[in-house]
């Protein structure tokens, strides 16, 4: 693609997760975005090729695929990936100036901390340079973009979207990752309702376990009583995510629950089991079968790849470790569970019965969350005035 027509993209904070995988990814896509400037902090105070390496190093061990593809320009400030500069300015995100940018960009992405994407003074204050700032973390400052939800106008979500284009100030958070994974399976809900002919539904509550891959955050030693920054060797941590934000930012019931957010020490993807309680009836009078809905999905993701996909084999999580989906969906029926009568209701109508749809599915925290906020720039930033966003 001409890099004339491409969408220039600033990204603050380079980390050893978020922010190298998307750099990384960016690279390789060659879509119509490119991130073509990164403002991180200084790691070694004012020694420039320092501060260079130790980028280099961040992305080398976050992908080990970059280890000859990587070139330092210092002179320039510039980090090359297969040839693609990148443009490096270090400092602090509260401080820097913003005048030494040479030029605007379409969008910023803020990948540094909850806290920062929290401050919504700050993240406005990139708008004077940007046309959208996104966060990459849940957020009760600013309205919420969800990137396997966009378009989304079902009435299975009880909150009302609006369109990007009605806000002045166009500062969004994108969700967590964890977010990010069980919302693609809620789409796949959605979807699969839609495609059914739903005369009727409402959604009763919503439940959720996770297993989290280990995060560098971690601290290989008990400084705190916090579980994340617990030894991580031999030992589980139980802790949660950010999903409850989200799920209140969708749904106005009361039973929305994060179990548990276990971190263990593993690579992505993670895991997630999904509890869906509903009631329903559709159109032709029928019933859900767990038959119907596993064809249903198998079909649906087939035009959803980017946001979940499906499998049926008994392979553990590395296999998947390179997926680009936001979730796989384990369709295989010793794990996939759906009760259209839980509580064996055998009076009333269908507006009675309480049915359950059990989901579990490998959520990459870093890969597939990556790929899920480029694509949803690139529909925001070619098209907003079709995005939706919940508050």
């Amino acid at each position: 693609m001409n890099s004339k027509k491409q969408k220039k993209i600033l990204l603050i904070g380079l980390g050893s997760e978020i922010g190298s995988t998307l750099l990384s990814i960016n690279n390789f896509k060659k879509g119509p975005l490119r991130i073509t400037t990164v403002l991180t902090n200084s790691i070694h105070n004012n020694d420039l090729e320092k501060n260079l390496e130790s980028l280099k190093t961040r992305l080398i061990i976050n992908d080990p695929s970059l280890i000859n593809l990587i070139k330092i320009e210092k002179s320039k400030s510039i980090i090359l990936i297969n040839n693609s500069p990148i443009k490096i300015y270090f400092g602090d995100i509260k401080k820097f100036n913003l005048k030494n940018f040479s030029k605007k960009f379409d969008a910023t992405i803020v990948a540094t901390s909850k806290s920062h994407i929290n401050n919504k003074k700050l993240m406005n204050r990139f708008l004077k340079i940007s046309k959208f700032v996104f966060g990459v973390a849940e957020s009760n400052e600013l309205p919420s973009i969800y990137p396997n939800l966009l378009g989304v106008t079902s009435n299975i979500i009880d909150i009302k979207s609006h369109k990007v284009s009605n806000f002045k100030n166009k500062s969004f958070a994108l969700g967590s990752c964890q977010s990010n994974g069980w919302q693609a399976q809620l789409r796949a809900l959605i979807d699969m309702f839609a495609n059914l002919r739903v005369n009727y539904f409402k959604m009763l509550g919503c439940e959720l376990d996770i297993v989290h891959p280990d995060t560098p955050q971690g601290r290989l030693g008990t400084k705190s009583l916090d579980p994340r920054e617990q030894d991580a060797r031999n030992n589980l941590r139980p802790g949660f995510s950010q999903v409850g934000q989200s799920m209140k930012k969708l749904f106005s019931i009361k039973h929305l629950i994060n179990t548990i957010s276990l971190r263990t020490l593993i690579m992505p993807p993670g895991y997630q089991i999904s509890r869906f309680f509903f009631s329903y009836s559709l159109k032709n009078k029928k019933r859900l079968t767990k038959n119907l809905i596993i064809n249903s999905i198998k079909k649906l993701s087939l035009k959803n790849r980017k946001k979940y996909q499906f499998t049926e084999t008994t392979l553990g999580s590395r296999a998947f470790e390179k997926s680009e989906a936001s979730a796989v969906i384990l369709l295989n029926k010793k794990y996939f569970h759906f009760n259209d009568n839980l509580f064996n209701i055998n009076y009333g109508n269908d507006k009675q019965r309480v049915s359950e749809i059990i989901f579990q599915a490998y959520v990459h925290n870093t890969r597939g969350y990556c790929f899920s906020v480029l694509n949803a720039l690139e529909q925001i930033l070619l098209n907003n005035n079709r995005t939706s966003f919940w508050k």
